[in-house]
């Protein structure tokens, strides 16, 4: 945590990290024409009821929610929260997904573990979703990655930037 290249460039947001993905924005931005409705970057907010359940999916009563939104079932299992990396790695790269962080990844490892025992799904790959799969640097502990986190969120190299 003491070098800047562990933390992303905190002067953009999610959708501008990456600057091909950021350019297709722009575009949009740019050639999106219609009366009613003004330009936008992103179509979808980078915080919102959606996303909220979409990373507290485990516990309850955002469980509830999430099923009670997607019509009384978890949403399939491809689409789910399982996986930092890859959640990470879709909210570079992918047009549609513009998420940020809630606030508890920074104090409750709770919400990264399934201790109702749900039966969340099956991806397509066969890999049955339970807990969420967290870095190697966390050594499988969700207190090391929410302990973690909050240390790089209170460290100098945020406060200045």
């Amino acid at each position: 945590l003491s070098s800047s290249s562990s933390f992303r460039d905190l002067s953009k947001p999610i959708g501008a990290l990456d600057e091909k993905r950021f350019q297709v924005f722009e575009e949009r931005f740019q050639n999106f024409s219609d009366p009613d409705i003004p330009s936008f970057y992103y179509g979808s907010h980078y915080s919102n009821m959606g996303i909220v359940l979409f990373y507290l999916l485990r516990l309850e009563p955002f469980a509830f929610l999430h099923r009670n939104l997607q019509g009384g079932k978890f949403d399939h299992a491809d689409r789910l929260f399982h996986s930092i990396e890859g959640t990470y790695s879709n909210c570079l790269t992918n047009t549609s997904d513009v998420k940020e962080l809630i606030p508890e990844f920074f104090y409750m490892p709770d919400f990264l573990v399934n201790s109702n025992n749900f039966y969340i799904g099956v991806k397509q790959d066969g890999e049955e979703l339970g807990n969420v799969i967290l870095p190697l640097w966390a050594k499988d502990s969700p207190e090391e990655f929410i302990s973690k986190n909050r240390e790089a969120l209170e460290s100098e190299y945020v406060s200045q930037n």
